[in-house]
């Protein structure tokens, strides 16, 4: 190493002359952002029906959302495309080439993720408060809003940090899924990287490292202010 090879020309070609890498973060960035708190807000109801109301089709779909992250990311990326490769019913709009068909396959495989903090989140949950609600007269969604809903917060905003957390870098499902505008970071730190450019992948690996750890520093300066349980780390 010399004072020759300390340059910064890998990052200016692989972050302001590459128009798919600024895209990828983008994408990156709004698809784990939509996956988390859609997975967060689904997590609390089925929880709440699964754990607390032990419903019997509640539990059934508890279980299953564990099978799209337990099998491989491309055996799930396969079965995404075969299952919206036709137009959907009535609409008669394909999503395969969209970013939509990514967005459905991080929700089906990192739902599980919000899933187990809320469930357990509720575990300890009195059923006497549950009861008392309906002793006043108040129905499922009012007791799910108001009584349910703030006691599963914390549990749910944690497993929406380790679902955002998780998907932001995500390869194994979208390398199959991803079309030319709808690359993630993970499919561009690969592409570039079997493209031969080794350091223009590791500049991009280092960009998104650095805005992990910073945006896990920030949540961490923030957790202090927040709930226990919210931030898992600090829990």
């Amino acid at each position: 190493m010399s004072a020759d090879s300390l340059t910064l020309q890998h990052y200016r070609f692989a972050l302001l002359e590459q128009d798919a890498v600024r895209r990828a973060f983008t994408n990156s960035l709004w698809l784990a952002g939509v996956t988390a708190a859609v997975s967060a807000a689904v997590s609390v109801p089925l929880a709440y029906f699964a754990v607390v109301r032990r419903n019997r089709l509640a539990r059934v779909v508890d279980l299953l959302a564990d099978a799209p992250y337990a099998v491989p990311g491309i055996v799930l990326s396969i079965a995404v495309i075969l299952v919206f490769l036709r137009p959907l019913p009535l609409l008669g709009v394909s999503l395969y080439g969209t970013a939509a068909i990514i967005l459905a396959a991080y929700l089906a495989r990192f739902l599980t993720l919000a899933l187990r903090p809320a469930a357990a989140g509720l575990e300890p949950l009195d059923r006497a408060l549950e009861e008392a609600a309906a002793v006043a007269g108040a129905g499922t969604l009012r007791r799910l809003v108001g009584i349910v809903g703030p006691l599963a917060a914390p549990s749910a905003a944690a497993g929406a940090l380790l679902v955002f957390m998780t998907a932001f870098h995500e390869l194994t499902v979208s390398i199959l899924l991803w079309s030319t505008g709808n690359e993630t970071l993970g499919v561009m730190i690969f592409t570039l990287h079997y493209e031969g450019n080794s350091p223009a992948a590791a500049a991009v690996s280092t960009v998104a490292v650095v805005a992990t750890l910073a945006l896990a520093g920030l949540i961490g300066w923030l957790g202090r202010r927040l709930p226990e349980g919210v931030v898992p780390w600090r829990a």
